[in-house]
């Protein structure tokens, strides 16, 4: 029994990111136990996931409570332990952890890192994160291709998407990535109004039925629309009818849900994030909303996406009739 051991003390899209290199590494491994630390933004998705025999919750605040958890896993033994986040928190825990191979990415090469027992691997940021993840594991002579992308394909479905009596829907995603005040203060604007947003919802289902789906994030866009535009359903689902087609909103849907809907999806429109890859796995004609400066940065994340069509943030009215093109294509 070989047993490995991954940091991933980030976000859900961070997870999915690493899957398919930490599948790789399972893998070659046939008899592995392969367990991770998780961050409270993805422990319980991780838990889900299937593919760890052990999911860790790296405590957020607490120093206490740090202290206890690396107490407590530092009495365990891996052959290896792979640090994917790269975090200072991860990188000095696993110190405190009995292990033959440590093995971390890193973007700065800090002066106590040379009394680590840590083989550190440079993420220069000029090459996609599959490409860094690719090396990372050749690093320790892991001799196969990264290449399971679709893997959430694997996963049990939920059953969600039976709650909703349409397919083949266009997906909008609505989280707070599209209002200044609560997303990234010197990225383009967006932000929408009611009377723009409800005016495009009406213009996409002439020929397709809807689907919106909300973040954990509540704001006055939202709450406008769920109390003057659609009729409640349950506490979840919210329904509009149109003249041909109908639309339909999730709110705060569990990211198990999210996969569920992605199933039966035909094209998603979302600003860039977790649910940008979850996509990928069951081949939904993705459109990226991303940051014109950052377009090499976001480059990083999604070199491997296939049917993926990114497009730059503007303001909605332009936007908008960019959408349209692109779903119309």
């Amino acid at each position: 029994m070989v047993n490995i051991l991954i940091f991933r003390t980030d976000r859900i899209g961070d997870l999915l990111l690493t899957c398919p290199a930490i599948i790789t590494i399972k893998k070659y491994f046939p008899n592995s136990k392969v367990s991770i630390v998780a961050s409270e933004k993805n422990f319980q998705y991780a838990k889900n996931l299937n593919i760890f025999e052990n999911v860790y919750l790296f405590p957020k605040k607490n120093i206490l409570e740090k202290i206890k958890f690396i107490y407590k896993i530092s009495k365990l033994f891996f052959d290896y332990i792979y640090i994917f986040d790269g975090k200072e928190r991860s990188i000095i825990a696993s110190a405190f952890i009995k292990s033959k191979n440590k093995l971390s990415l890193a973007t700065k090469n800090k002066p106590y890192y040379k009394i680590l027992n840590i083989k550190f691997f440079n993420d220069n940021k000029n090459e996609s994160l599959n490409q860094i993840f690719q090396k990372f594991i050749d690093f320790t002579n892991i001799r196969s291709k990264i290449n399971n992308y679709k893997f959430l394909n694997e996963k049990e479905d939920n059953k969600f998407s039976l709650n909703i009596p349409i397919k083949n829907y266009i997906h909008f995603h609505l989280d707070e990535k599209w209002i200044d005040d609560l997303y990234i203060k010197n990225y383009t604007s967006i932000n929408p109004s009611y009377n723009q947003l409800t005016s495009f919802f009406n213009t996409l289902t002439s020929k397709n039925n809807l689907l919106i789906t909300t973040g954990i994030v509540d704001f006055d866009l939202l709450n406008l629309l769920i109390n003057n535009f659609f009729k409640k359903i349950n506490e979840k689902i919210f329904m509009k009818k149109c003249d041909k087609n109908n639309i339909y909103l999730v709110f705060k849907p569990t990211f198990n849900d999210i996969e569920s809907i992605l199933r039966n999806t035909q094209t998603l429109i979302s600003c860039h994030g977790a649910i940008t890859h979850a996509a990928n796995s069951f081949n939904v004609k993705s459109i990226d909303i991303i940051e014109k400066g950052r377009s090499d940065f976001y480059n990083r994340f999604t070199e491997y996406l296939s049917n993926y069509y990114p497009i730059y943030r503007s303001n909605f009215d332009i936007l908008s009739k960019h959408l349209i093109t692109i779903i119309i294509k």
